[in-house]
Protein backbone atom coordinates (compact mmCIF):
# COMPACT_ATOMS: atom_id res chain seq x y z
CA UNK A 1 0.00 0.00 0.00
CA UNK A 2 1.39 3.28 -0.79
CA UNK A 3 1.72 6.57 1.76
CA UNK A 4 -1.68 7.78 0.68
CA UNK A 5 -3.92 4.75 0.61
CA UNK A 6 -2.56 4.18 4.25
CA UNK A 7 -2.98 7.68 5.50
CA UNK A 8 -6.28 7.41 4.21
CA UNK A 9 -7.17 4.01 5.86
CA UNK A 10 -5.06 5.22 9.75
CA UNK A 11 -7.50 7.99 9.09
CA UNK A 12 -10.86 6.53 8.90
CA UNK A 13 -10.38 4.39 11.70
CA UNK A 14 -9.10 7.31 13.60
CA UNK A 15 -11.69 9.89 12.44
CA UNK A 16 -14.37 7.33 13.61
CA UNK A 17 -13.14 7.43 16.96
CA UNK A 18 -13.07 10.85 17.94
CA UNK A 19 -17.05 10.89 16.71
CA UNK A 20 -18.44 8.59 17.95
CA UNK A 21 -17.73 5.32 20.44
CA UNK A 22 -16.96 2.10 18.59
CA UNK A 23 -19.96 -0.32 17.77
CA UNK A 24 -19.13 -3.93 19.06
CA UNK A 25 -17.33 -5.09 16.17
CA UNK A 26 -15.34 -2.41 15.11
CA UNK A 27 -14.47 -2.88 19.50
CA UNK A 28 -13.58 -6.27 18.21
CA UNK A 29 -11.30 -4.90 15.24
CA UNK A 30 -9.54 -3.04 17.72
CA UNK A 31 -8.21 -6.02 19.94
CA UNK A 32 -7.51 -8.80 17.39
CA UNK A 33 -4.07 -9.18 17.03
CA UNK A 34 -3.68 -9.95 13.66
CA UNK A 35 -5.50 -6.21 13.00
CA UNK A 36 -3.65 -4.75 15.27
CA UNK A 37 -0.21 -6.36 13.31
CA UNK A 38 -1.81 -4.63 10.07
CA UNK A 39 -2.02 -1.43 11.37
CA UNK A 40 -1.44 0.73 8.15
CA UNK A 41 0.93 3.23 9.60
CA UNK A 42 4.69 1.62 10.89
CA UNK A 43 5.80 4.83 12.45
CA UNK A 44 7.20 5.09 16.18
CA UNK A 45 4.06 6.85 17.78
CA UNK A 46 1.60 4.52 15.90
CA UNK A 47 3.55 1.18 17.23
CA UNK A 48 2.78 2.91 20.80
CA UNK A 49 -0.44 3.29 20.06
CA UNK A 50 -0.57 -0.53 18.46
CA UNK A 51 1.70 -1.66 21.44
CA UNK A 52 -0.84 0.28 24.67
CA UNK A 53 -3.64 -2.05 22.83
CA UNK A 54 -2.27 -5.13 22.70
CA UNK A 55 -0.97 -4.95 26.53
CA UNK A 56 -4.42 -3.11 27.85
CA UNK A 57 -7.22 -5.20 29.09
CA UNK A 58 -9.88 -5.55 26.58
CA UNK A 59 -12.36 -2.61 27.00
CA UNK A 60 -16.15 -3.18 27.34
CA UNK A 61 -18.16 -1.18 24.95
CA UNK A 62 -20.15 0.31 28.57
CA UNK A 63 -16.76 1.58 28.95
CA UNK A 64 -15.65 2.92 25.82
CA UNK A 65 -19.05 4.46 25.27
CA UNK A 66 -18.43 6.11 29.29
CA UNK A 67 -14.97 7.22 27.89
CA UNK A 68 -15.78 8.71 24.81
CA UNK A 69 -18.44 10.60 26.44
CA UNK A 70 -16.85 12.13 29.08
CA UNK A 71 -13.47 12.77 26.93
CA UNK A 72 -15.75 14.61 24.31
CA UNK A 73 -19.39 15.73 24.68
CA UNK A 74 -18.87 16.01 28.98
CA UNK A 75 -22.09 16.02 31.15
CA UNK A 76 -20.92 19.91 32.12
CA UNK A 77 -17.98 20.17 30.21
CA UNK A 78 -15.98 18.01 27.92
CA UNK A 79 -12.73 16.47 29.22
CA UNK A 80 -11.08 16.70 26.02
CA UNK A 81 -12.54 19.58 24.05
CA UNK A 82 -12.92 18.35 20.15
CA UNK A 83 -13.75 21.60 18.16
CA UNK A 84 -11.06 23.88 17.29
CA UNK A 85 -12.87 27.42 17.77
CA UNK A 86 -12.41 26.88 21.20
CA UNK A 87 -8.48 26.80 20.84
CA UNK A 88 -7.92 29.59 18.15
CA UNK A 89 -10.19 32.19 18.60
CA UNK A 90 -9.86 34.76 21.19
CA UNK A 91 -13.21 34.77 23.15
CA UNK A 92 -13.04 30.67 23.31
CA UNK A 93 -16.66 29.85 21.59
CA UNK A 94 -17.61 26.65 20.02
CA UNK A 95 -19.44 27.47 16.30
CA UNK A 96 -17.34 31.03 15.76
CA UNK A 97 -18.39 32.14 12.52
CA UNK A 98 -14.78 32.70 10.78
CA UNK A 99 -13.14 29.49 12.07
CA UNK A 100 -16.33 27.51 11.80
CA UNK A 101 -17.30 28.99 7.82
CA UNK A 102 -13.59 28.45 6.42
CA UNK A 103 -13.74 24.76 7.61
CA UNK A 104 -17.29 24.57 6.15
CA UNK A 105 -16.17 25.89 2.64
CA UNK A 106 -13.13 23.59 2.44
CA UNK A 107 -15.52 20.89 3.53
CA UNK A 108 -17.64 22.06 0.05
CA UNK A 109 -14.83 22.43 -1.81
CA UNK A 110 -14.37 18.39 -1.85
CA UNK A 111 -17.95 18.09 -2.04
CA UNK A 112 -18.53 17.31 1.55
CA UNK A 113 -20.75 18.97 4.89
CA UNK A 114 -21.05 17.51 8.16
CA UNK A 115 -24.21 15.74 9.21
CA UNK A 116 -27.05 17.94 10.21
CA UNK A 117 -24.78 20.64 9.26
CA UNK A 118 -25.72 23.76 11.41
CA UNK A 119 -27.10 21.94 14.31
CA UNK A 120 -23.30 21.03 15.08
CA UNK A 121 -20.01 22.83 14.58
CA UNK A 122 -18.38 21.70 11.51
CA UNK A 123 -14.56 21.96 12.86
CA UNK A 124 -14.49 18.86 15.30
CA UNK A 125 -11.01 16.88 14.90
CA UNK A 126 -13.17 13.63 13.93
CA UNK A 127 -14.03 15.37 10.79
CA UNK A 128 -10.93 17.35 9.93
CA UNK A 129 -8.86 14.44 10.50
CA UNK A 130 -11.53 12.88 7.86
CA UNK A 131 -10.94 15.21 5.83
CA UNK A 132 -7.42 15.37 5.51
CA UNK A 133 -6.58 12.00 5.22
CA UNK A 134 -9.55 11.78 2.27
CA UNK A 135 -7.20 15.10 0.72
CA UNK A 136 -4.41 12.38 0.59
CA UNK A 137 -5.80 9.92 -1.13
CA UNK A 138 -7.32 12.18 -3.58
CA UNK A 139 -3.80 13.69 -3.98
CA UNK A 140 -1.78 10.28 -3.96
CA UNK A 141 -4.79 9.49 -6.70
CA UNK A 142 -3.87 12.30 -9.01
CA UNK A 143 -6.38 14.76 -7.96
CA UNK A 144 -4.11 17.87 -8.48
CA UNK A 145 -7.33 19.95 -7.02
CA UNK A 146 -7.17 18.32 -3.45
CA UNK A 147 -4.06 19.99 -2.47
CA UNK A 148 -4.26 23.35 -1.44
CA UNK A 149 -7.52 22.62 0.31
CA UNK A 150 -5.49 19.86 2.57
CA UNK A 151 -2.64 21.57 3.15
CA UNK A 152 -4.68 24.27 4.37
CA UNK A 153 -6.97 22.21 6.75
CA UNK A 154 -3.97 20.33 8.17
CA UNK A 155 -1.29 23.29 8.76
CA UNK A 156 -4.28 26.33 9.25
CA UNK A 157 -6.70 24.09 11.22
CA UNK A 158 -5.90 20.28 12.27
CA UNK A 159 -2.43 21.44 13.33
CA UNK A 160 -3.91 24.22 15.60
CA UNK A 161 -5.01 22.75 17.93
CA UNK A 162 -5.09 18.80 17.67
CA UNK A 163 -1.97 18.69 20.42
CA UNK A 164 -4.50 20.16 22.96
CA UNK A 165 -7.13 17.58 22.06
CA UNK A 166 -4.41 14.85 22.34
CA UNK A 167 -2.91 16.15 25.59
CA UNK A 168 -6.15 16.39 27.21
CA UNK A 169 -7.08 12.84 25.74
CA UNK A 170 -3.69 11.31 26.75
CA UNK A 171 -4.32 13.02 30.72
CA UNK A 172 -7.86 11.84 31.01
CA UNK A 173 -8.90 8.39 29.04
CA UNK A 174 -9.54 5.90 31.31
CA UNK A 175 -9.42 3.02 28.47
CA UNK A 176 -7.03 1.51 26.72
CA UNK A 177 -8.49 2.55 23.28
CA UNK A 178 -8.63 6.26 24.24
CA UNK A 179 -5.39 6.03 26.29
CA UNK A 180 -4.00 4.45 22.59
CA UNK A 181 -5.72 7.20 20.16
CA UNK A 182 -2.98 10.01 21.06
CA UNK A 183 -0.08 8.04 19.79
CA UNK A 184 -2.08 6.88 17.15
CA UNK A 185 -3.29 9.91 15.94
CA UNK A 186 0.21 11.87 16.32
CA UNK A 187 1.43 9.02 14.42
CA UNK A 188 -1.02 9.90 11.48
CA UNK A 189 -0.53 13.64 11.74
CA UNK A 190 3.45 12.76 11.25
CA UNK A 191 3.09 10.82 8.14
CA UNK A 192 0.15 13.22 6.79
CA UNK A 193 2.91 15.99 7.06
CA UNK A 194 5.71 14.03 5.38
CA UNK A 195 3.06 13.12 2.78
CA UNK A 196 1.85 16.66 1.96
CA UNK A 197 5.45 18.18 2.97
CA UNK A 198 8.21 15.66 2.71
Amino acid sequence: MTDFRRIHAAGSVLSRLFLSSPVDTFVDSLFDVSMLDNWPLEDERSARGIARLKQGPRDSKEALDHDHLYLFTGVSASLAQPYESPYVTEDGLVFEDEVTMRVRELYAAFGLAVPNQGTYPDDHIGYEIAFVSTGCYEIGSGNAEAKAPTIEMFDEHLTRFAPQVLSAVRNNATTAVYQALPDLTEGLLHEVNQFLHG
